[in-house]
């Protein structure tokens, strides 16, 4: 073997080296980056379910008229992921039987403290939901764009709801107004 011809093997084989590490490299860099989009999106997921934990247990010992002011709260803010918004989770109070209850009248100025206190007495359960989340893939956004997460919920028992609940007794249920927030 010629010491020309050895030399003009070595650089042939260099070459494809450099075309076969570029090609393995790119498929092992786009598996690395799909990889860290996953667990961020799975990382958001869970934060989603935080979200609605969060606020269930605070609508839960809170007063009923908070249930506007819980979902921009920065306590729930700060786990939120980002995208969400607080218009996005909705919190409702629900009876024994799993029915809504319309919350309208805890904000109403015409109600009697008889009305309410009925209406107080109902509730049973508080759930929180998140719909119409929408999760933006950064580093593969070409090639996945945006995913909207499915719903989330939470129910909870109600506790306190504010004040203190005589539940089975026959005191009344004394009516609050002061916030726990």
């Amino acid at each position: 073997m010629k010491l020309g011809s050895f030399s003009c093997f070595y650089k042939k084989n260099r070459g494809l080296a450099v075309i076969e590490f570029t090609i393995v490299s790119t498929v092992l860099l786009i598996a690395l980056f799909a990889i860290m989009e996953f667990a961020r999106f799975v990382f958001s997921l869970q934060m989603l379910n935080e979200v609605t934990r969060k606020s269930a247990r605070l609508a839960s010992v809170c007063y009923v008229t908070e249930q506007g002011n819980i979902p921009g709260l920065a306590s729930i803010t700060a786990v939120a992921p980002s995208g969400y918004e607080p218009s996005m989770l909705s919190i409702d109070y629900l009876d024994g039987s799993g029915q809504l209850i319309d919350t309208a009248i805890f904000n109403s100025g015409s109600a009697t403290v008889e009305q309410v206190d009925e209406q107080f007495e109902k509730i049973r359960f508080v759930r929180t939901k998140i719909e119409n989340f929408s999760f933006g893939f950064s580093l593969l956004s070409n090639l996945l764009g945006s995913v909207v997460t499915p719903n989330f919920e939470t129910i909870v028992p109600a506790e306190s709801l504010g004040i203190y609940r005589p539940i089975g007794e026959m005191e009344s249920v004394p009516s609050g107004s002061t916030s726990c927030l």
